[in-house]
């Protein structure tokens, strides 16, 4: 997701990239790699998943909320910021602009610099780099000039955190690989074991959005699922219903409440008064799952709360600082990021 100043969020799009696969040999008969650009990018690399040709690759450059492949992210990086330059603005164009990039808070300080180095070749001016659970905290409303807490779960598609946050810092942190993509896996395993039938990730992913309330039961009954039946190599479509849909992930986002739990008995005790009174906070796309919520308030009994439109709560926190400098300065100066 890309916010521009003055002009909201303009790009919103997976981190995907489908280039030519890369020969692995060496010598004067291997291919020039400098000619193999990126043939597409976001989302539609991401149709291409599992239908791409054999000569083709499409890759995720941020895996787990940690950059894994430094050349992919790179093209990515310049071809939306390209995109962004062709968009009508007051600012005069050949000023190089300056970037506010959101990270997971278990990034280590290399990384942090990874990242850096990444938006200085694709042409930006200045890189400031703030955890991504305190620009959440900043787009739901937290005040960052009190000394106030609140406790912020953030389920994206690579990674969950769980951040407890205060005047604009992060006071501690835990995360897990359990999101999004996570339980599209265990969706497909489930579907292999109970019913013999292979599906794509696409299609565990369309089934996980359109089961809705999950632990409520509620909306639809069933999804149609078809797949490859692993006995016979044919064709075959199953009705996977609601409760199935809870069988196949209830574990993974039980994982989530532990973690939740375990970060709630590491808070400080001046601080578990404002969750008590403020709840948790849940933000992220993975936060959809209707009766997550319910789910953790009912281990904790702390009300647990899901934000409005949560899937944008951290660009929108980003947007905020962006448009406010004094606020940004004020984050700065206490998250001791430059």
């Amino acid at each position: 997701m890309i916010y521009l100043k003055e002009r909201g969020v303009v790009v919103d799009e997976p981190t995907m990239v489908a280039r030519p696969k890369k020969k692995r040999w060496t010598g004067l008969s291997a291919p020039k790699l400098s000619n193999l650009r990126p043939i597409a990018f976001g989302t539609k690399a991401k149709e291409m998943v599992n239908r791409e040709p054999a000569h083709i690759e499409v890759i995720s450059p941020i895996k787990n909320g940690i950059i894994s492949d430094l050349e992919s992210a790179e093209d990515m990086i310049t071809y939306y910021l390209k995109l962004v330059y062709e968009i009508p603005s007051k600012y005069p164009k050949f000023l190089k602009p300056k970037v506010l990039v959101g990270v997971p808070g278990f990034v280590t300080d290399v990384q942090k610099r990874a990242v850096k180095a990444i938006f200085l070749a694709a042409g930006a001016a200045q890189v400031m780099i703030i955890e991504e659970s305190i620009l959440a905290a900043v787009g739901v409303g937290l005040p960052i000039d009190k000394s106030s807490g609140l406790l912020v779960v953030d389920i994206g598609g690579g990674k969950t955190e769980v951040s407890l946050v205060s005047m604009g810092g992060v006071v501690l942190t835990r995360a897990s690989k359990v999101a999004g993509i996570e339980l599209d896996n265990n969706i497909v395993n489930y579907m292999r074991m109970k019913y013999g039938v292979l599906i794509g990730p696409s299609t565990a992913e369309r089934v996980k959005i359109e089961s809705g309330k999950i632990f409520d039961g509620e909306g639809r009954d069933h999804s149609l699922v078809r797949g490859r039946d692993l006995e016979s190599g044919l064709p075959r479509s199953i009705k996977l219903s609601a409760q199935e849909i809870q069988e196949a992930v209830g574990l993974e986002l039980a994982k989530i409440v532990k973690m939740v739990k375990t970060v709630l008995d590491e808070t400080p005790p001046e601080l578990m008064d404002d969750i008590l009174k403020r709840g948790i906070m849940l933000v992220g796309s993975g936060a959809k799952l209707k009766g997550l919520d319910k789910e953790i308030e009912k281990e904790t009994k702390i009300v647990t709360r899901v934000a409005e439109d949560p899937g944008m709560c951290v660009i929108r926190g980003c947007g905020e600082l962006i448009e406010n400098e004094k606020l940004l300065d004020q984050v700065r100066l206490v998250s001791g990021y430059q």
